[in-house]
């Protein structure tokens, strides 16, 4: 017995629908055809993003409240104020497992009621609980520094050995073993499926998290996936292209491009099946959810190139800064995060206000944690021209660049504040009305119908009015 969250982060109905109706002997279908289906409305305002919406669905208050708007923010305060409804569940005697759900770092105090904690790919450290997953996490971690807006080839040798070493005994699967395999010498054989090594991270992070519920059986697991959501910015058009005015896209890129969604909806549909089938044998429930979902950017263009900060102890150098005075954080590209510490920060980033790249100045943003978000748009540039007032300066001085993208792609589909929930029992028979028809509720009713899920106790500050969790 059991309940199991798996968090496949921005899908929205409509991809989930296309892919249960063409896949009809999918899991996708079998969710479909044999759960409670909600359709989730974030409870957010301004600009929308995973990192905001997923603390709403955990905590029970929108952004208005928890004040979270980026990654790596210091979460102390706000985790006294509005914890995250796994804590409170642990708090509460319930036995509690998570994987990779976003702002989830850094590890609980207390860990005495958690079965196994890995934080967030965005983690500031590689700590785990219990710490012989820290050798995944680490080379996890550095797999999400080196592949920012484009995927690289090399691997971070030291972390991926201290993985590697410790692979078989974590839970990798002979079955992944292989499909890393023919991961690798595909990318020998066409260059263009590199991109796929974003898919096979969650592939390895999967395996590693079924071990952990089997070995521990928590009474709540969390698992957290990306990859789908990655996919969708990218390839949107290649799936959807009624999306989008005719010609748009040109139809060589799309047919170049078209198996990568696909490709990323199999891997999720494989875990997914393994889960019911643990679930089918366990007597578990399943909660597939996304905090919000996505959609077609329909005045986007076809991106070649985009400018990026891609040396950001150039740019604090240039500004005056040493690297003692700062922190990097992980974050999402093409937006930059940093730590300020030293008072020397603020001043030197003022002088961003001079600095002009193609005419734009770098946006920086403070948190309400103090942290520094850094951020430049500028897409399809033919040539880069820098300037610091009225002299003209190397980009590379300042560590931006025009980069070529890969894969020619930005973000065609985007975020909107409709996502999924669906809620499976062993044994659920289908019903008609529940084939076609999605329940509207708002995300802040997921952690308190959680909670009265397990009979624990419903914060004051949180929503009651539509539990739906039964």
């Amino acid at each position: 017995m059991g309940v199991i969250i798996y968090e496949l982060n921005e899908v929205p109905i409509k991809l989930f629908d296309f892919y249960a109706s063409s896949h009809p002997k999918s899991a996708f279908a079998k969710l479909r055809n044999h759960s409670s289906l909600f359709q989730t409305h974030t409870a957010d305002v301004g600009n929308l993003s995973p990192w905001i919406t997923w603390p709403t669905m955990h905590r029970g208050v929108s952004n208005v409240h928890h004040e979270i708007s980026d990654l790596g923010q210091d979460l102390t305060q706000v985790n006294k104020e509005y914890p995250n409804v796994y804590n409170l569940l642990a708090q509460q005697g319930v036995k509690v497992g998570v994987f990779g759900s976003l702002q989830s770092y850094p590890l609980p105090v207390n860990l005495d009621n958690f079965a196994f904690y890995v934080p967030d790919t965005f983690a500031a450290g590689d700590e785990c609980f219990p710490e012989k997953l820290s050798a995944f996490q680490a080379f996890n971690l550095s797999m999400v520094r080196a592949n920012g807006r484009n995927v690289k080839s090399g691997i971070a040798m030291r972390e991926a050995t201290r993985f590697i070493q410790n692979a078989l005994h974590l839970g990798l699967t002979t079955n992944t073993f292989l499909k890393l395999s023919n991961q690798i010498v595909s990318e020998r054989l066409n260059s263009n499926r590199i991109v796929r090594r974003r898919v096979s991270q969650v592939e390895i992070a999967f395996d590693i998290y079924i071990r952990q519920l089997i070995q521990t059986k928590p009474d709540v697991s969390f698992f957290f996936t990306n990859h789908v959501a990655s996919s969708m910015h990218r390839y949107w058009p290649t799936m959807f292209p009624e999306d989008y005015d005719s010609g748009k896209f040109d139809e060589t890129w799309r047919t170049q491009w078209s198996g990568e969604i696909p490709h990323a909806i199999k891997v999720a549909n494989y875990q997914l099946q393994k889960l019911l089938d643990y679930c089918d044998a366990s007597g578990s429930e399943l909660i597939i959810s996304s905090s919000m979902g996505q959609g077609a950017v329909s005045n986007a263009e076809p991106t070649e190139r985009e400018v990026l900060i891609t040396n950001l102890k150039s740019l604090m150098g240039y500004l005056g800064l040493k690297t003692d005075d700062y922190e990097p954080k992980l974050a999402m590209s093409p937006q930059v995060v940093l730590s300020p510490k030293s008072g020397a920060v603020k001043a030197a980033l003022n002088k961003l206000s001079n600095i002009f790249i193609n005419g734009k100045n770098i946006n920086v943003f403070e948190t309400s944690t103090g942290d520094v978000r850094l951020e430049i748009s500028l897409i399809n540039q033919n040539s880069l021209s820098v300037f610091d007032g009225n002299m003209q300066i190397d980009p590379k001085k300042i560590g931006v660049d025009n980069v070529h993208l890969q894969d020619a792609s930005s973000a065609y589909a985007y975020h909107i504040p409709e996502g999924i929930l669906l809620h499976y029992k062993s044994g659920h028979k289908a019903e008609k009305d529940n084939i076609k028809t999605w329940q509207a509720v708002s995300a802040l009713d997921f952690a308190p119908s959680l909670l009265k899920k397990f009979g624990k106790q419903i914060p004051s500050y949180m929503q009651k009015e539509n539990l739906f969790l039964l």
